[in-house]
């Protein structure tokens, strides 16, 4: 995850509700290659009308797989799809009322943009003059109506993106799956486009499954994340309960920065846990399903750490180093800390005046402190 959306974790659009309709339910979905290889475990999942659901995760996770399944471009091993309430499991591609939009676009390249957003409606014998007036529509909604009669490659790589989106959508597919559909783009053209798509996405109305191996693209565009592993689903939930919220160090670790103190629970209570780490103490201001005497991580995000020269007060919540690292991001600075038990953290300072409020440098001994609900305790 890059260092802005570190600093500001997940855009999770609170005005942005989900319909209760459930639209896509996956029930037990295995797909096994070679006899043995599991590509996907056992997922079952549900989507609601309406709703962007990121499947996030690294190379090989299954993520692509699934989706795959759900085209009908690959045959569940076992499991069952359902969509709108009805099994397509094995139903062909071309029967289900789904589209899907590949990374590389699959444009075609002798075809102008009106006619690679006509092309499915054409293959589906469309009266002439509704295929008109629906490209004109798709053209006018993803705003390139002067571009209708040029070809792709007389296109930048965001209006490529959007033709394909636009032909995609001009079948008006009750799914939309999106394959790692904005990785050909440059970071500053992606992050415009990021937007552009779920508005679009949104004003149309479609429901959308995206795979994405990026997790500012997934926190920036998803409703709901499901982040995936080796063929299963570690966790899903809003971008917002992922990122604050992990339920696992694999999870903590993958979304985003964070630091992780393994250490011992000493109190448990209802309103509070204490864990005793080689670097200090750690007082959690809520309860946590655990008892006392257990092995637990907890997981603090360098964001919610505070630097400073004076040592705190208190024995809670506070651990001290040397300054080994500093790195300017512009919008904020990341300081690396090496604690005295030999452990480096991460601490951000949001840069907002011109000069290093903190005041550190190379080789200070410095405080690392933080509030007692800036941590999640990690039991697995």
């Amino acid at each position: 995850m890059t260092s802005a959306a570190a600093a500001n974790p997940a855009r999770t659009n609170p005005v942005r509700k989900l319909k209760p309709e459930e639209l896509l339910r996956v029930e037990g979905i295995t797909k096994v290659y070679d006899g043995s290889v599991k590509a996907v475990d056992n997922i079952s999942l549900t989507v609601s009308t309406g709703e962007i659901f990121a499947l996030l995760g690294g190379s090989g996770c299954g993520k692509s797989t699934l989706l795959r399944m759900l085209a009908g471009f690959e045959t569940p091993t076992n499991g069952k799809i359902f969509l709108a309430g009805k099994d397509i499991t094995n139903l062909p591609p071309y029967k289900r009322p789904i589209n899907m939009m590949f990374q590389s676009y699959a444009l075609f390249p002798h075809l102008t943009v009106w006619e690679n957003i006509a092309f499915g409606l054409r293959r589906d014998d469309m009266a002439k003059e509704d295929i008109a007036e629906r490209v004109e529509s798709m053209l006018s909604l993803v705003q390139l109506e002067k571009f209708a009669k040029r070809k792709p490659h007389q296109l930048s790589g965001g209006q490529q993106q959007r033709v394909a989106l636009a032909r995609s959508l001009a079948k008006r597919p009750k799914l939309l799956l999106l394959d790692e559909p904005l990785g050909a783009l440059d970071k500053k053209l992606r992050e415009k486009t990021q937007l552009e798509l779920v508005n679009i996405i949104e004003e149309v109305g479609v429901t959308c499954v995206l795979v994405t191996h990026d997790q500012e693209e997934a926190m920036t565009m998803a409703s709901r994340i499901a982040v995936m592993s080796e063929g299963s689903f570690l966790q899903v939930g809003s971008p917002d309960e992922v990122y604050e919220m992990p339920n696992s160090r694999q999870v903590a670790d993958f979304i985003g920065n964070v630091n992780i103190f393994d250490g011992v629970i000493e109190v448990d209570e209802p309103d509070h846990v204490t864990v005793r780490c080689e670097e200090c103490v750690h007082y959690v201001g809520h309860g946590i399903s655990g008892n006392t005497g257990m092995s637990v991580g907890v997981a603090l995000r360098p964001e919610k750490i505070l630097l400073t020269k004076e040592k705190p007060e208190g024995e809670f919540n506070w651990c001290a180093g040397e300054v080994i690292e500093i790195v300017y991001f512009g919008a904020h600075t990341t300081y690396h800390l090496k604690l005295d038990s030999g452990l480096v953290i991460k601490a951000q300072e949001l840069n907002n005046t011109r000069d290093l409020s903190c005041g550190l440098t190379w080789g200070d001994r410095a405080y690392a402190h933080w509030n007692d609900m800036a941590m999640v305790v990690l039991t697995q």
